[in-house]
């Protein structure tokens, strides 16, 4: 039976690493923006350009670690570093799921979203497990001998982080993302009818012989003219429903919405996404722009997608010889769209067809 417990508890840790390392292997640039925004919340922007590369350590380190504990493979070090992760990870969603600065941790990246609350509990599971792992550490055995275990470790490190290298040079392996292929974004946009709506609390401050104090909607002094009002604040209290698709608008140079506009197209429409345009990696722009013209000659719609401001338009569409007008996004939308820049996406009546890293466009005949 403890035989039994050992065995089961190694397994399901390794096993939760595995599957929470790998849906964000899958996607590296995912985490990377996670890491962008706890750095916001905390305060560490000097910490930003620095996201990617924590990402990629982090998620290969907890995919990497979860297969070692799954096949016995260097069992100290393994369990030393799954107790140094939760070391982070407990306290970090403790702090999320009482203070609510970040809606999603982003633990299982965007294959599974967990409410602030249920991943501390989560966590405070794997915490207790891993408990077991550290007391009985010097009683798992493995047969390999210590040269073995350390060439077989270093084997799979190779592999995990080839694979996520794999997946920033090219679209992730398997697409989490709302704006996978076969979805319709204006379907993805709606609100159903009776969904749960945001909850506010309003906070009122009134000022009274030099002092301000707060009050809530039930207990505010509307009729005492001894008080002067000074500022009130709407305070999130309770989410509402999130459609899957909630930030998805294009704008033109002078404001206009032409968000309904393009997802109504009829015919097939090809989005350019180009992210940042001093960002946009040029190498493959000569490939993008034959299977532009291509389909500007077929009289498909092309429509081009950036976070840039307009002033940067025409510099940009002169040195790419971009042939196609230019609207706005946000910076956020379009790396959430497609993880390349610049990447085509092809839709059909708001629905998405294909989508290509521009590493993927030489094939021109099969896009």
């Amino acid at each position: 039976m403890k035989e039994a417990i050992k065995t089961s508890c190694r397994i399901l840790v390794a096993v939760l690493f595995i599957y929470s390392g790998f849906v964000k292997c899958v996607d590296p640039t995912g985490t990377s923006i996670k890491f962008e925004e706890y750095f916001d919340v905390f305060g560490t922007d000097f910490l930003i350009p620095f996201s990617m590369t924590l990402s990629i350590l982090m998620c290969g380190a907890e995919m990497l670690i979860g297969i070692m504990l799954l096949l016995n493979l260097k069992i100290k070090w393994s369990i030393w570093l799954s107790v140094a992760l939760m070391a982070v990870y407990t306290p970090l969603t403790l702090w999320l799921a009482i203070t609510n600065k970040v809606t999603d941790c982003g633990c299982f990246g965007d294959a599974l979203v967990l409410t602030n609350l249920q991943t501390f509990l989560k966590n405070l599971a794997i915490d207790l497990i891993l408990a077991v792992l550290v007391l009985n550490r010097n009683n798992y055995k493995n047969p390999l001998k210590q040269p073995i275990q350390i060439a077989a470790s270093t084997a799979l490190a190779i592999l995990v982080f080839g694979f996520e290298f794999f997946n920033l040079s090219h679209l992730p392996a398997i697409d989490f993302m709302p704006y996978k292929v076969g979805v319709n974004i204006p379907k993805g946009m709606i609100v159903p009818e009776g969904a749960q709506q945001d909850v506010y609390k309003m906070k009122f401050y009134y000022e009274k012989a030099g002092k301000i104090q707060q009050f809530t909607q039930d207990n505010y002094p509307r009729n005492d003219s001894a008080w002067k009002f000074v500022d009130s604040k709407s305070i999130l209290i309770k989410k509402g429903y999130v459609p899957p698709i909630h930030d998805f608008s294009i704008l033109a140079a002078d404001g206009q919405d032409l968000t309904d506009l393009i997802l109504s197209e009829p015919g097939y429409t090809l989005l350019v996404v180009l992210g940042s345009l001093n960002k946009a990696d040029q190498k493959n722009i000569g490939k993008i722009n034959e299977i532009i013209n291509r389909a500007i000659s077929k009289g498909y719609k092309v429509y081009g997608l950036t976070s840039s401001v307009p002033e940067e338009f025409e510099v940009f569409k002169e040195k790419a010889k971009a042939a196609y007008p230019m609207y706005l996004m946000d910076g956020t939308t379009l790396k959430t769209m497609i993880r390349s820049n610049p990447g085509l996406i092809l839709i059909k009546n708001g629905t998405v067809m294909g989508k290509w890293h521009h590493k993927q466009v030489k094939n021109i005949k099969e896009i």
